[in-house]
C-alpha cells in the first residue's frame, strides 16, 4: 500500500518523493498555500486587485499553452490573444456580464482578423480555432471569478469558491491514495478514481458548507451548493485538460510552479468550476 504524506492535501497533483529530477514536495505545498492566501486575499481587501490577478494569471499561462500547441503544429499568436485578454478585462471591469460578453466577441473576432492577414496561409483554420479557444476556454472562463468578486459580499463568495476547489483537489488525493480502486477515466486520467472523486466532493461541501455558516450568517446551504457544482465544474476541467494533454502527449503544461506543473494545471479544475459556482450563487444570493 503507498504511503501518505500530510502535506500532499495543500494542492499537489502527483505524490512524489523528493529525488533528483522529482518533484519537491514541501515546495509544491509552499506554492499552493501562497497561490490560496494571495488569491483570498486580494478578493478582501481590493476588487481591483483580484481582478488583475485574475487576468494576469491567464497571460501567464498563454506561452506554455502555445508551446503546447506547437508539438501539434498548431500556431497561436501572443499578441492578440493577450491585447484580447485585456480587452475581456476591461470591459467585464467596467460592464459586467454584458462588458464580458461584448469583449469575447470582439476578441475572438480580433484573433481571426489577425490570423487572416497573417503571411502564414497553412493551417488558417485550425490555427483560427485554436485562438478561439484559447480565449473561450480561458479569459472567458476565469472572468466568472471576476463577477462573482463584483456582486453583494463579492469576496465571501470567491473565498467559498476557492476553498470548495482546493477541498476537492485534497481531498480527492487524500481519499484516493487510501481508497482508489475504481478508475473513472482511465484512458484520459489514470490516476484519477471514483473513491477520489467522492472524497473531493465531500471535503469540498464539507469546507464549503463551513466557510458559508461563518461569512454568511449561517447560511450553509449555499456552500453545500458551491461546493457540489465546483466539484462537478473541477472534475470535466481536469479531465479536459488531461485529455488535451493526453493528446498532445505531455505530461505537465510546463514546470513554472514547483510541484503543480504549469500555471494552466494549476487553473484547469478552477476555470470551469467557477462559471457553475457563479451561477448557483447567483440563484441563491442574486448576481448583482
Amino acid at each position: 500500500m503507498s504511503t501518505w504524506n500530510p502535506a500532499e492535501l495543500f494542492g499537489t497533483r502527483e505524490v512524489t518523493e523528493e529525488r533528483p529530477g522529482g518533484r519537491n514536495l514541501w515546495l509544491a505545498t509552499l506554492v499552493g498555500v501562497v497561490l490560496f492566501l494571495g488569491t483570498v486575499a486580494a478578493a478582501r481587501y481590493s476588487e481591483l486587485a483580484l481582478t488583475a490577478l485574475v487576468y494576469l494569471l491567464c497571460i501567464a499561462a498563454y506561452p506554455e499553452w502555445k508551446r503546447a500547441l506547437a508539438r501539434q503544429g498548431r500556431i497561436i499568436s501572443l499578441f492578440p490573444i493577450t491585447a484580447a485578454t485585456i480587452g475581456i478585462g476591461v470591459s467585464t471591469w467596467f460592464n459586467g456580464r454584458e462588458g464580458l460578453i461584448v469583449g469575447v466577441l470582439v476578441g475572438c473576432g480580433g484573433v481571426i482578423a489577425w490570423r487572416l492577414v497573417d503571411d502564414w496561409i497553412e493551417n488558417t483554420l485550425h490555427d483560427a480555432l485554436a485562438s478561439i479557444l484559447t480565449i473561450v476556454w480561458i479569459p472567458f472562463l476565469g472572468s466568472f471569478v471576476v463577477l462573482m468578486e463584483q456582486a453583494q459580499n463579492g469576496w465571501i463568495r470567491v473565498a467559498i469558491f476557492v476553498v470548495a476547489v482546493v477541498g476537492n483537489d485534497s481531498g480527492g488525493l487524500f481519499v484516493g491514495i487510501l481508497l482508489g480502486q475504481h478508475k473513472m477515466a482511465p484512458r484520459i486520467s489514470p490516476k484519477k478514481t471514483w473513491e477520489g472523486a467522492a472524497g473531493g466532493l465531500v471535503f469540498a461541501v464539507v469546507l464549503a458548507s463551513a466557510g458559508a455558516f461563518i461569512l454568511l450568517d449561517h447560511r450553509w446551504w449555499v456552500g453545500t451548493a458551491v461546493g457540489a457544482a465546483s466539484v462537478v465544474g473541477a472534475v470535466f476541467g481536469d479531465l479536459a485538460e488531461s485529455a488535451l494533454k493526453r493528446d498532445i502527449d505531455i505530461k505537465d503544461m510546463s514546470g513554472v510552479l514547483p510541484g503543480h506543473g504549469g500555471v494552466l494545471d494549476r487553473l484547469d479544475s478552477m476555470l470551469v468550476a467557477a462559471p457553475a459556482a457563479f451561477l448557483v450563487f447567483a440563484l441563491l444570493l442574486g448576481s448583482q
